[in-house]
């Protein structure tokens, strides 16, 4: 589950992996299927050079940055084998370590990039291309300083494997990205499976209720016409909800369909057979 606390209180956005969870899922246990029959040699593999199988040994990753564009540090919780990877880190080119407060930060270079990382436990791994935002991942962890929970998290039915949060006003937008999300202020996402149907929720954050209205309609606008142009989720159990809060510049909407229609859709549009490709 989602540890705020492995969070900079300062972060500008946040995304969390509960990769375990995620693998018990219906379609999460399709995917590590359909990927050990495609790609079962390669992790094997992967698991004999590097002592583990990132299918199946990761159990979370927790990501954020301070608002620059692929400015993001990981904290990554796993089954490590923790000397073997440390020794890999030192054959590297340009390998150097240093001490910081009691704890080893190892910096090499690949593929012409700087790489930082530094066990904080033997399963908990910090890594980023930045040396300062992984100081400070290693500072929030060891010395406090995380973000507060938030509500968002826990609102749906169950607790979400994928949430995210991001004070968009604070972070560089690409120049191509929706006219209308460019314009709110913050936005939440976050998956979870309960009672057998698969949940996303979303959370717009807008300046005026104008804006707020119009990403009500669009949101549901797309719902209508992907129930138009699709026959199997027009007759799927599909639920759909949009509301406005706090004078209409809050804007939340919740969409759920069961987990065995949604495996199901998924096969008939061939998602499984491209994977791996």
């Amino acid at each position: 589950p989602f540890d705020p606390a492995r969070v900079s209180a300062d972060a500008k956005w946040w995304l969390h992996a509960d990769l375990a969870a995620a693998r018990n899922t219906e379609i999460g246990k399709r995917v590590v299927a359909t990927i050990n029959d495609k790609k079962g040699a390669q992790l094997r593999a992967i698991k004999r050079m590097f002592s583990i199988n990132p299918l199946t040994d990761l159990r979370g990753i927790s990501l954020f940055g301070d608002g620059r564009k692929d400015h993001a540090v990981a904290v990554i919780e796993g089954d490590f084998n923790r000397g073997h990877l440390e020794d890999l880190v030192k054959a590297a080119e340009d390998y150097k370590s240093r001490d910081r407060d009691g704890t080893t930060i190892h910096s090499w270079t690949d593929k012409e990039k700087r790489q930082h990382a530094a066990f904080v436990r033997d399963d908990l791994l910090v890594f980023s291309h930045f040396e300062d935002l992984l100081e400070e991942a290693l500072d929030t962890l060891g010395k406090g300083g995380g973000m507060t929970e938030d509500p968002f998290v826990s609102a749906g039915s169950g607790a979400p494997f994928l949430v995210g949060s991001a004070n968009l006003s604070e972070c560089e937008k690409p120049a191509d990205g929706s006219q209308l999300v460019s314009k709110a202020d913050v936005l939440k996402l976050a998956l979870a499976e309960a009672g057998g149907r698969m949940e996303a929720r979303m959370l717009l954050e807008v300046p005026d209720r104008a804006d707020g209205e119009r990403f009500r309609k669009v949101m549901e606008g797309i719902i209508a016409l992907g129930e138009l142009g699709n026959a199997q989720l027009d007759a799927a159990d599909l639920k759909f909800e949009a509301r406005a809060e706090n004078g209409g510049r809050t804007v939340r909407c919740a969409l759920s369909l069961p987990s065995a229609e949604m495996l199901t859709m998924m096969e008939k549009n061939g998602a499984f057979d491209r994977i791996g490709e």
